[in-house]
């Protein structure tokens, strides 16, 4: 698994979400070698949500599939994360805990909804997953 990081300097969290990719995939998708999660403002954010899922309101986490065809040869991507960064400041500091740690659930959140994973679902794997990093 090669995940790809955009949006964020962070070598800690960049490292962080890459074993976190590496984990997720291996547990649920062995097939998939890439997956790109991104790092946005509030207003990308905004507009990826309102052009494709006809919400116009910020949020703060939006997956994507790859659901086309796989190329023989080429690296098989599993899809597309974005993270807004604002948005895990605001819930950072509602639930009282830090910038990183929110970063690092929505991740999780993002990943888990490219596995084909509901909110019901997810919610026993976010401690097995983040206290791993």
């Amino acid at each position: 698994m090669r995940p790809e990081i955009h949006g964020t300097q962070d070598g800690r969290l960049r490292a962080d979400i890459r074993r976190l990719c590496r984990v997720v995939t291996r547990d649920f998708r062995p097939d998939a070698d890439v997956v790109n999660m991104v790092f946005v403002n509030n207003e990308a954010i905004r507009e990826l949500n309102r052009q494709f899922l006809k919400r116009d309101r910020p949020t703060d986490v939006i997956s994507f599939n790859s659901n086309g065809p796989h190329v023989p040869g080429e690296p098989r991507l599993l899809g597309e994360v974005y993270v807004s960064r604002e948005r895990a400041r605001e819930q950072a500091r509602e639930y009282g805990v830090t910038y990183a740690s929110e970063i690092r659930r929505l991740a999780l959140h993002g990943l888990l909804h490219l596995i084909g994973l509901t909110h019901r679902q997810m919610e026993p794997l976010y401690a097995r997953y983040l206290e791993r990093l």
